[in-house]
């Protein structure tokens, strides 16, 4: 079944995708202001840049002869994007794209978006043309589509579903193009009660068909009293059912197993009493559980699930493999 998207996908025009980002934070801003403001000064914040978006009040301030009771005022601004599938920006376009900005008042932004961060010789080579004086108060930013996915699913509430639908849909979009790897550096925790004994002994996560993850993950996390306990590397998600002893595959989907892989499910259906897993579920098949000590030092505990982005660990290395992250878990809490 097809399912509806937000952005389209068939314009051969490398703009589509500006559209599609343009389309997101208008819905985003639509939808919550707060929200929106919250994270484009997130996406400008690691270039030590700010915006107020909204309206500011005040009481009692001094004017040059006088003290006023109230004030209600508002920063323009102007952010001007230059958008590329690849990391094929040109200082030269960006610097003419600075006359865009020299008529516009208050805060004057030139953003880069991409798949990576533009590079350091391009970065400085703007930053020396903003040094003339006609582009004096221009600022240059430079951003990613994961960066942006990232920030607004860190925002949303599980209860947001429609704006969370609308980000699902970009990062589809995004995914479909290869605009973003957000899923290899990501960790889906989940909570694991009845059920860790069974997932520990076949390395094996099941979830109703129907739920969506929202985001991609290489990486899922198994919590249990105030903390992930154990993770582990997704190396196959299947949607099967059960029927006279035998997987069969559901969800429009093949059944593309080893014979231990699925004799890993069949056994975890059988041996579960607590959960009928006979219909309507998706195994997520993992390499190995490592346990490890990742714990949540707030007083509530984990609702449902959480991402957690390991580039936003500074002891993290690409090269890491799932027993290094365990262990790194292990020295931080959250």
């Amino acid at each position: 079944m097809s399912r509806i998207h937000y952005f389209q996908r068939y314009d051969s025009k490398e703009n589509w995708i500006t559209n599609s980002t343009l389309l997101l934070l208008s819905r985003l801003y639509n939808y919550n202001r707060l929200k929106f403001q919250t994270v484009i000064n997130e996406i400008l914040s690691e270039n030590n840049l700010s915006l107020n978006i909204g309206a500011d009040f005040a009481q009692q301030q001094w004017s040059t002869n006088s003290v006023v009771d109230g004030v209600i005022s508002q920063d323009s601004f102007k952010i001007v994007i230059e958008t590329k599938l690849g990391d094929n920006f040109d200082a030269s376009q960006l610097k003419n794209h600075l006359s865009a900005l020299i008529s516009t008042s208050g805060k004057k932004i030139l953003l880069s978006l991409s798949k990576n961060n533009v590079s350091l010789s391009i970065r400085k080579e703007v930053i020396s043309e903003l040094q003339k004086d006609q582009y004096i108060d221009i600022e240059f930013a430079s951003t990613t589509y994961s960066s942006i996915i990232k920030i607004i699913q860190e925002t949303l509430a599980d209860y947001e579903i429609e704006m969370i639908e609308i980000l699902d849909d970009y990062v589809l979009l995004c995914k479909e193009h290869q605009l973003t790897d957000i899923g290899e550096h990501t960790i889906l925790a989940v909570t694991a009660t009845s059920s860790i004994a069974i997932n520990r002994k076949y390395n094996i996560y099941y979830d109703p068909a129907i739920r969506n993850h929202n985001l991609p993950f290489k990486y899922l996390g198994l919590y249990l009293d105030k903390a992930i306990v154990d993770i582990g590397r997704v190396t196959k998600i299947v949607f099967c059912d059960y029927e006279d002893g035998k997987l069969i595959a559901s969800a429009d989907t093949a059944l593309d197993l080893t014979d231990k892989e699925y004799e890993r499910i069949k056994n975890t259906i059988e041996e579960t009493d607590y959960y009928d897993l006979r219909k309507g579920v998706k195994f997520l098949l993992l390499d190995q559980l490592i346990p490890t000590n990742f714990k949540k030092l707030s007083f509530s505990s984990l609702r449902a699930k959480r991402y957690f982005f390991l580039n936003d660990f500074k002891d993290y290395k690409e090269i890491m493999n799932t027993k290094q992250i365990a262990e790194m878990l292990n020295t931080n809490t959250w």
